[in-house]
């Protein structure tokens, strides 16, 4: 959600509160139409160029992957980078490509899969066995990426029924990048950039 988006929703349940129905319903209204302008807005081809070029400015090392996949289309333990002109030069080839972050260098990412993934992810909840989730963004197969800071482990695929560990040596793909379904990873709390 963007900063005015926050300020809408804010006064949304001020008016529901308030129990001014006629506000809030204007307010639903607007939230919903920057929605829609917001995904109209991700879903043209150059968000892709332009989004992995605003990561790779605040220090997100960044390669492109398959349209529509996971596969890398760089070898990406060597490539990726924050070199503002490789990540132009990548999307003007690949106008269409995905984008792909090394895991466990500015966060690892817990990678929640499926029904048996949300119960895995419930019991640790429920064990206070989660770290600090820091970010998280939507899959387009309905799971989630939970970021959280890095750890120095490594990969760990099915350590939990639904849940694999994207640590050192690991990738994930970022929004607002394209699954094969047609739909997009989307930010529901984008972590911290800030060094």
């Amino acid at each position: 959600m963007s900063p005015s988006e926050e300020a809408l929703y804010a006064e949304l349940l001020e008016a529901v509160n308030a129990n001014d129905w006629d506000r809030a319903d204007q307010l639903g209204d607007q939230l919903e139409q920057a929605d829609q302008q917001r995904r109209a807005r991700l879903a043209r081809t150059e968000a892709l160029a332009s989004t992995a070029a605003w990561y790779a400015s605040q220090g997100i090392p960044v390669f492109p992957v398959e349209p529509s996949g996971k596969v890398p289309m760089v070898k990406w333990r060597d490539e990726a980078t924050t070199d503002p002109a490789k990540v132009a030069a990548w999307w003007r080839r690949w106008p269409t490509a995905n984008i792909g972050m090394p895991t466990g260098i500015r966060w690892d990412v817990i990678d929640v899969d499926g029904p048996p993934g949300y119960q895995s992810h419930g019991l640790l909840r429920e064990q206070g066995r989660l770290p600090e989730r820091l970010g998280m963004a939507w899959t387009p197969r309905g799971g989630m990426h939970i970021y959280i800071a890095p750890t120095g482990q490594g990969n760990a695929a099915g350590y939990m029924p639904g849940l694999d560990y994207r640590g050192l040596g690991g990738y994930v793909v970022l929004p607002p990048s394209w699954g094969a379904n047609g739909r997009q990873y989307e930010w529901d709390t984008m972590p911290p950039v800030a060094p």
